[in-house]
């Protein structure tokens, strides 16, 4: 069965973090220069785009829990 490059996968680990995992976002991820301001509203965009802040409201996530994607790790904010 080939996997979709888009679908995106929330899980949590021992410690409570939602991980977030799919193809196609760990690979924008690692494309992603997080430390230039256009690169991350790009991020922000695509992000909102494919619904995964929905997603994660709908595994409960809440204000500064922290959320990891392959190597990124960041602080959830609505």
């Amino acid at each position: 069965e080939k996997e979709d490059p888009d679908e995106i996968k929330i899980t949590r680990n021992d410690a409570g973090d939602f991980i977030v995992s799919g193809k196609a976002l760990e690979k924008l991820v690692a494309m992603t220069n997080f430390g230039n301001d256009e690169a991350l509203r790009r991020f922000q965009y695509i992000w909102r785009i494919k619904g995964i802040d929905a997603k994660l409201r709908e595994r409960g996530i809440k204000e500064k829990d922290t959320v990891r994607i392959s190597d990124m790790e960041f602080e959830y904010r609505e």
